[in-house]
C-alpha cells in the first residue's frame, strides 16, 4: 500500500508542478501528501516568493509536514520545486517523496520548453534519507 501512497503523491505533485509550468515560469516550491485517513493534502509555505530562496520554502514545507504527522498522521509525502539537474544542468522538476515507513527518493525529472510545449526526459530516482519522517524505528 505504501508504494500506492507514494505513487499518488508523485502524481499529484507532478500535474499540479506540469500544470504551473504550462501556465508561465516557474513556481513556489509546494508540497502533497496522504494523511492516515486517506484525505489527500495540498500544502504550500505563505513567503514572499521575491524575498525568499526555494530553500525557505522546502525548510517550511518539512516543518509543515511534521507537524501534520503528529498532529494528524501522514502515510506519504513529498513536495516539488523547479530547479536544476545535477548531471547537466538543465531545468528539472525536483521531488522529495517520503513514506511513514522512512523510506525516501528524489526524483528529478528534465524538461526543456519548445514551440509552446514542456519535454519531459526520463525521471532519475535516487533513494536519500528521510527528511520528514526521521523518528520511524
Amino acid at each position: 500500500m505504501l508504494q500506492r501512497h507514494l505513487q499518488d503523491t508523485y502524481e499529484y505533485l507532478f500535474d499540479t508542478a506540469h500544470n504551473a509550468l504550462k501556465a508561465g515560469g516557474s513556481f513556489a516550491p509546494f508540497g502533497a501528501g496522504i494523511r492516515k485517513t486517506g484525505e489527500q493534502i495540498h500544502t504550500n509555505v505563505d513567503l514572499p516568493i521575491e524575498k525568499s530562496a526555494p530553500s525557505d520554502h522546502i525548510s517550511g514545507l518539512i516543518a509543515g509536514f511534521r507537524k501534520d504527522e503528529e498532529e494528524n498522521g501522514l502515510i506519504a509525502a513529498g513536495l516539488v520545486f523547479d530547479g536544476r539537474a545535477r548531471s547537466d544542468d538543465a531545468a528539472a522538476l525536483c521531488f522529495h517523496i517520503e513514506a511513514a515507513n522512512g523510506s525516501a527518493v528524489e526524483v528529478i525529472v528534465p524538461y526543456q520548453r519548445a514551440e509552446g510545449a514542456i519535454a519531459f526526459a526520463e525521471p532519475q530516482i535516487t533513494a536519500v534519507h528521510a527528511e520528514i519522517f526521521t523518528d520511524v524505528m
